[in-house]
């Protein structure tokens, strides 16, 4: 193998092994049969993988680097603003930040994770995972794992924001300025997965914010999209304004969506808030949306920065213990623009 660069790959093989268990080898991490352990070093001794970061490994711990996969960079700011948090955090503790863009696909975020058990990263952090066996992959190659916002429910390290807050106090706002009969869009509510949770958490809000006002959440007041994107907001607003019921407030899922929302709003030549006032979710593009759009805002650079700081921290510590996961919680708050407002008696009770 003289002739080109020897991979993990060639070491597992050689070692009749998995990569994860080289991985685990490598990083010193997790458990490996003694056996197969024999096999792994006879292999990397055999092959010459990597002497010069074995050299280093003897000098430095780490690799000083955390890779950090993205479900997607564009279109939605929420992943750069995290991603640019943990860089800053990264850099205040002199490690290296390796992105892996999964372009939200599972296939593509599993070639990620098997590049940074290669690369050797201290840790890795999922923003937000889409498959639970690529989390799995990454935790049994011995990585210290973070997953953020949308969890799987492999247990790693988290970081996670209070959602249902976050619609409770959007909801408690539509309600005071007098609103009734409030609609909700959100994405795949309800399916029996934990990384929707997230979106369950915002329609719990929705649905017990009403409630405890003594207002029935009426099934036609809420439509879930199949994707968080400028057109399903704006095909779930326009089957509200077709269906009429009636509603003069939206609580929607994501800034994105709601700039579809106000799109179907003026086509039908309402306004907002006059007609119907809107809430998005985020803050990431309401400040630029016309009118600015109030939202509950998602500290996303703090997210960033809670993630790198969770990872280096375990790094420290050496955490490796299922008692010893530790999961941040931070919370949300409501910034009120121009998109809401007191409602005109336009729609009947």
């Amino acid at each position: 193998m003289a002739d080109r660069k020897v991979t993990m790959k060639d070491v597992a093989s050689a070692a009749r092994v998995s990569t994860a268990t080289v991985g685990r080898v490598l990083h010193s991490r997790g458990y490996v049969s003694p056996e197969a352990k024999e096999r792994v070093n006879a292999a990397i001794k055999g092959t010459g993988f990597r002497l010069n970061l074995v050299a280093q490994s003897l000098r430095r711990s780490r690799s000083m680097t955390l890779g950090l996969l993205l479900t997607t960079i564009v279109p939605n700011p929420f992943f750069p603003g995290i991603e640019l948090g943990i860089e800053q955090e990264a850099m205040q503790h002199d490690y290296n930040v390796l992105i892996w863009n999964a372009l939200s696909d599972s296939v593509r975020e599993r070639q990620g994770v098997e590049i940074f058990i290669r690369r050797q990263m201290d840790a890795i952090i999922f923003v937000t995972p889409q498959d639970p066996q690529n989390v799995l992959l990454a935790k049994q190659a011995g990585i210290p794992v973070i997953q953020v916002e949308r969890p799987t429910r492999i247990n790693t390290h988290r970081v996670l924001i209070d959602n249902y807050v976050g619609a409770t106090s959007a909801m408690e706002h539509l309600i005071q300025l007098g609103h009734r009969r409030i609609a909700f869009i959100g994405t795949n509510n309800c399916l029996p997965s934990p990384q929707n949770e997230v979106d369950n958490q915002r329609l719990a809000g929705y649905r017990d914010t009403l409630i405890r006002q003594g207002i029935t959440p009426l099934e036609e007041w809420i439509a879930s999209g199949d994707l968080y994107s400028i057109e399903d907001g704006y095909r779930r607003m326009q089957q509200f304004l077709e269906l009429k019921p009636g509603i003069t407030a939206v609580l929607v899922g994501c800034d994105i969506m709601a700039s579809g929302v106000l799109q179907a709003i003026y086509q039908n030549n309402l306004r907002v808030p006059e007609d119907i006032s809107v809430i998005g979710f985020d803050d990431t593009y309401a400040p630029f949306l016309s009118p600015p759009l109030t939202s509950v805002q998602l500290p996303v650079f703090d997210i960033g920065v809670s993630a790198a700081r969770l990872a280096i921290e375990v790094l420290g510590n050496d955490v490796e213990s299922p008692d010893g996961y530790q999961t941040i919680h931070l919370k949300t708050s409501l910034k009120i623009r121009s998109s809401t407002g007191v409602p005109k008696r336009y729609y009947a009770d």
